[in-house]
């Protein structure tokens, strides 16, 4: 036998070992599993394998190493002829998984600001954002950072505080003096990674206008004709909207049709969120199915009218396939969000579906947009916009699959009464199982959680489906004609009905539940119980698994910071649980680092924040915290001692640690700009000591 003849049968047998267990494990498993377990088996190994190279701290190697690792897998499964079986794909899989992350990050590798610098820009607006109750933001592609033309970064968000021209709108050309950072750091331990999400957006730095902004002329960003069109017509849809219906009813309208939320006042984005409406204002699976829905069922009735085109012709057909461009046009209309994406993909499986009469509708269908998200941005499986839409969707499909098996979906023959009653239960028991789904993954993100959120989708859905969103498709196809005025008038009617019922259910007493933050692991826990939860159809271990997860919502989170300090000892807060209010010295209020703060410590943000006592001399500044807690900011080393042995957390330069002698916790002002807000944590007990967390996140990625 030649050598190849003797490599071939050592890597059979190596594999006959290494995968005969895992094939009979996996044999035995399946028993137990859905029928389509192998392809959601197979998108929940793709997606942790690209949360968890996202994730890390440390750098995986890069894209070249992974597809030479690809290519081995590959050649070793073709010699065995190994593809149906389950240790292989998921090899396939992660490795896959693992390359594409890889070449991600590298695509959007650009190099970005690493100090605060004032400069001189010159550049074009990609995007400018006038907010009712905030300032202006602005992006821009830079040209030219003072002198400086080459290595710049891709794009520079900027918030206007200064006079912007009213001319100013997308591919200006612009000159401005501005503050630059660094993408702003999380202001909790775990929060919010602002430096990743711009990494990928292409943001390399972001700051304030220093100055007025002046308009140089019109310029062409390096975009398609496609893409230029689109925004056009975008925009001239948010201002036709914004000019018809000013207030924030046509705020609200302009998300619902184009995506753009900037429009919306906190006030009225915070009612709906307490009322469990959230995803009306995301353009999503609702949205697009609406609209898609509408869309089919008028063209099919339309061709069914002509029995010359029916005979010829199957109208559910020709439907599905207008129905799928409408699909296309919302889609390039709504900003191309992911659960848009998401949704898009969705329904395009189901429409093929319709061409082919096949099932319209599965888990099969939720992993292959997981799988087409996911190769296009691998990044997006760490956004809540991905778990969130990802979560609903898949359950409420999970959920209803069972029910119908069962025959409990069947309409029969009930008199209208009957049929409105039963319509009221089935909207209300799928809010309920969205609410379910979602409810760990919104107490990580956001710490809150509606409970009023059943009660007001019942009420507030229908009046969307009825008349919001046809009323939104009728001024969109009219508005060319000039003959959208009365369409936009009824659609500002019912919005205004829609955000009066979003404030109704908002004011109710525990309307809202408010939790601590919970850590990465709580999440991990979740996403692999709901995993578990749509794998397994055993009705013993679904039923233990779904205790578990609502379990989930009740267990106590890990500890969080009892006091938070930032810039240099200048700005201190804590929770005060019995006010249910933050007291805080230093600092802009109602700022996002206030904001965040309260939703960290589970408060509301309704109430104003208290003020902590602060007495300032020539030696230091001692904060109290309550009680015989004390921040002490050093001035000059006459103070160090004494505030170092009465146990104060203590703030000054790196030169004088070393004369710090007792309990105290000792903060190097010089690492606040490199690692962040500090979070001091007491340890309960006679012996009280303190430990500290940075929220910067440390690692050698490009985004660190």
């Amino acid at each position: 036998m030649n050598l190849k003849g003797r490599v071939s049968n050592v890597l059979r047998a190596a594999h006959d070992i290494m995968s005969r267990p895992l094939n009979r494990a996996a044999n035995s498993a399946a028993k137990h599993l859905h029928g389509e377990w192998r392809i959601i088996l197979c998108a929940a190994i793709f997606g942790a394998v690209c949360a968890l190279y996202i994730a890390v701290s440390f750098q995986p190697p890069a894209f070249t190493s992974n597809l030479a690792i690809f290519g081995v897998v590959v050649l070793l499964v073709s010699i065995r002829r190994a593809w149906r079986s389950l240790p292989a794909q998921l090899l396939m899989v992660a490795i896959l998984a693992l390359t594409l992350s890889s070449l991600r990050v590298q695509l959007v590798s650009a190099p970005k600001l690493t100090q605060e610098r004032f400069v001189s820009i010159e550049g074009i607006v990609e995007a400018f954002d006038r907010r009712p109750d905030r300032a202006p933001r602005l992006d821009v592609v830079p040209l030219r950072l003072d002198e400086q033309t080459a290595g710049l970064p891709s794009r520079i968000r900027l918030i206007v505080r200064t006079r912007a021209p009213e001319e100013l709108e997308r591919g200006t050309r612009i000159s401005l003096k501005a503050i630059l950072t660094p993408p702003s750091p999380p202001v909790v331990p775990g929060g919010y990674d602002f430096g990743r999400a711009d990494f990928f957006q292409g943001i390399g730095a972001e700051g304030y206008a220093a100055s007025t902004i002046t308009v140089l002329g019109d310029d062409v960003l390096a975009e398609s004709a496609l893409t230029r069109t689109t925004e056009r017509l975008r925009d001239h849809i948010s201002n036709e909207l914004m000019r018809l219906l000013p207030g924030q009813s046509g705020a609200v309208a302009v998300a619902l049709t184009v995506g753009d939320r900037h429009f919306i006042g906190e006030e009225t984005a915070a009612a709906i969120r307490d009322a469990g409406l959230a995803h009306l204002l995301a353009i999503s699976g609702l949205h697009m199915g609406l609209i898609t829905a509408a869309a089919f069922f008028v063209i099919e009735y339309l061709v069914a009218a002509f029995p010359s085109v029916a005979l010829r012709v199957r109208p559910k057909k020709v439907a599905a396939v207008v129905a799928w461009v409408i699909a296309i046009c919302y889609l390039l209309l709504s900003g191309m969000g992911i659960a848009t994406v998401r949704a898009f993909i969705m329904i395009s499986v189901a429409l093929l579906a319709v061409l082919f009469d096949r099932r319209v509708m599965s888990l099969r269908s939720i992993a292959l947009a997981v799988f087409a998200v996911l190769v296009i941005w691998p990044e997006a499986v760490l956004r809540v916009s991905f778990q969130m839409s990802f979560a609903a969707t898949a359950a409420l499909v999970a959920v209803y699959e069972v029910l119908s098996r069962r025959g409990l979906t069947t309409r029969g023959d009930a008199g209208l009464i009957r049929r409105f009653l039963r319509f009221l239960f089935f909207m209300g028991f799928t809010s309920l199982v969205a609410q379910v789904a979602i409810a760990p993954f919104a107490l990580y993100h956001f710490q809150t959680l509606s409970l009023i959120g059943i009660i007001a989708n019942i009420v507030v859905v229908p009046i969307m489906s009825a008349a919001i969103m046809p009323l939104a498709l009728i001024s969109i196809i009219l508005m060319p004609l000039g003959l959208h005025e009365w369409p936009v008038w009824a659609l500002g009617v019912g919005l205004d009905q829609v955000i009066q019922l979003a404030h109704y259910f908002a004011a109710f007493p525990y309307a809202v539940y408010r939790a601590g933050a919970p850590g990465e692991l709580y999440l991990i826990v979740a996403s692999m119980v709901f995993a578990a939860l749509l794998l397994i159809r055993q009705r013993i271990a679904s039923i233990i698994l779904l205790s578990g997860y609502i379990a989930l919502l009740c267990l106590p989170f890990g500890p969080v910071a009892d006091v938070m300090v930032d810039n240099q000892g200048r700005v201190i807060a804590r929770a005060d649980q019995a006010s249910g209010r933050l007291l805080i010295i230093g600092g802009r209020r109602d700022s996002y680092r206030d904001e965040n703060w309260r939703r960290y410590w589970g408060l509301a943000q309704e109430p104003a924040a208290g003020v902590l006592h602060r007495h300032c001399d020539a030696s230091a500044c001692r904060t109290g915290l309550g009680g015989e807690r004390y921040v002490t900011v050093l001035k000059s080393m006459s103070a160090l001692r004494q505030a170092c042995a009465a146990g104060d957390i203590v703030v000054g330069p790196r030169r004088w640690h070393r004369y710090c002698a007792g309990s105290g916790v000792y903060l190097y002002e010089e690492s606040f700009e490199r690692f962040g807000v500090a979070a001091v944590y007491y340890s309960e007990g006679e012996d009280e000591a303190m430990t500290f967390r940075w929220s910067k996140p440390q690692g050698k990625r490009p985004w660190h």
